[in-house]
């Protein structure tokens, strides 16, 4: 065979699988079949939101030389599973937070509020001290 035709051949047999992706994810996330389930998925834990939390006393704490408030929650009958660390600007104008999730061995954090790396670091010593271990 021609090596021209076979190479016609093997785009063409190509090329369905190239034409094989999906929707961009963008307009996947806005269709009415997936968008509550991406919703849900981003949003934060009820006990978060709505402040339905097992609480300790704040704290002052200094980052960068500031002085701010420092908190932590979690959720009731799962706090060593589910918790969130706080840190409120005294002028109540910001917060950072650091949600804090285990499953099984594993811990996942998230930070909260785009902290940048020294209110992130306080984030994390809260964490650490409520959770000695």
């Amino acid at each position: 065979m021609n090596p021209i035709k076979l190479s016609l051949i093997a785009l063409c047999l190509a090329t369905p699988a190239m034409a094989q992706d999906g929707p961009y994810t963008a307009d996947m996330a806005q269709k009415p079949k997936f968008a509550k389930a991406y919703q849900n998925m981003t949003q934060l834990p009820t006990w978060v939101k709505a402040t339905e939390s097992v609480s300790v006393p704040t704290k002052p704490v200094t980052v960068s030389g500031k002085a701010y408030t420092v908190g932590h929650l979690c959720k009731p009958h799962d706090c060593g599973d589910n918790q969130l660390d706080v840190i409120f600007s005294n002028d109540g104008k910001a917060s950072w937070g650091l949600l804090s999730r285990k499953f099984g061995k594993t811990l996942y954090q998230m930070p909260l509020g785009e902290p940048d790396d020294a209110m992130l670091t306080a984030l994390s010593a809260s964490y650490r001290s409520n959770n000695p271990e």
